[in-house]
């Protein structure tokens, strides 16, 4: 009897570890590797499982981006973590919006449900296949920059965060999520209080940030880079903003409808509107891609 009440409870807190390991932290601890397969393999039901409102959507985060973006005209955004594109969509939306956002994520299939819902939109929404943690663009590239509901899946928060206000302009808008409730509580290292998260986004140059209830699982958090920049006869074109991943040169120029970097020889092919910077390819393989 004893042995089999040791076995049950061994049973037992082996799935509940797996339960907590797979499905409350979707494989955060085990590596990025895991998080994108574990996504992939959900991106089919992700937004049927999520239930978004878009009138929610609408009135918390689209309409407050484009307040933040008046008077910019053509803003570029950068979507961190788009997933099935919930961010862009939200901004499409808004008739009002003229901007272009780039949205990059991890995992390939939720990228392909993204340009699915984006269809005949690929002039104002732009798709990347590449980790957030290290954003591969140059220094005070974007209007704005977005994370929602990403941030805790992230390897190093902190660093990923630190990336976002590296390649946001001076007076650009921070939009971000921290999870909040007894499931933050369950990420050790991968949430963070109130003051905690004030003073880090301090840290990185930021000012008036602004932490609000949104969601029984999220704050919202609002937030500018500090300083002032005129946006205007910035260029808007993504080979100019958007940095090798092989040698971090911006030297990225289309080529046979693939980008090509002038610096290392690498090339990043597009395959279903998704721009693979996760992929990159030499010229002899895309030359034998291109021959097949």
């Amino acid at each position: 009897m004893i042995v089999a009440v040791l076995v049950f409870l061994c049973l037992a807190i082996g799935v509940g570890f797996l339960y907590w390991l797979l499905v409350l932290t979707e494989g955060t601890y085990l590596g990025p590797w895991a998080v994108a397969f574990l996504y992939d393999k959900g991106a089919g039901t992700y937004d049927r499982v999520k239930e978004f409102d878009s009138v929610d959507d609408a009135w918390y985060l689209a309409m407050p981006l484009q307040k933040a973006l008046k008077g910019i005209r053509r803003p570029l955004i950068l979507d961190v973590a788009t997933g099935t594109g919930r961010v862009p969509l939200a901004l499409l939306r808004n008739l009002d919006f003229d901007g272009h956002i780039l949205g990059l994520d991890i995992s390939f299939k939720m990228l392909q449900e993204a340009r699915r819902k984006t269809a005949g939109r690929e002039d104002r929404v732009t798709l990347l296949w590449m980790d957030g943690l290290t954003l591969h663009f140059l220094d005070n590239s974007f209007d704005a920059v977005s994370c929602v509901e990403a941030l805790e899946f992230m390897a190093d928060p902190r660093l990923a965060l630190g990336e976002m206000a590296r390649v946001l302009r001076p007076g650009g808008t921070l939009l971000a999520t921290n999870r909040i409730g007894l499931d933050a509580l369950l990420m050790p290292g991968r949430r963070f209080s109130a003051d905690q998260l004030r003073k880090l986004i301090s840290s990185l140059g930021f000012t008036s940030v602004e932490v609000k209830r949104w969601q029984a699982y999220y704050d919202l958090v609002w937030t500018r880079k500090d300083g002032r920049s005129s946006p205007g006869g910035r260029s808007r074109e993504l080979q100019d903003v958007l940095c090798c991943p092989r040698c971090s040169e911006a030297s990225l120029r289309w080529e046979s409808g693939a980008l090509s970097c002038r610096r290392c020889g690498s090339v990043y092919p597009v395959e279903k509107g998704i721009i693979c910077l996760e992929r990159p390819l030499d010229k002899a393989e895309m030359g034998v891609l291109a021959g097949t």
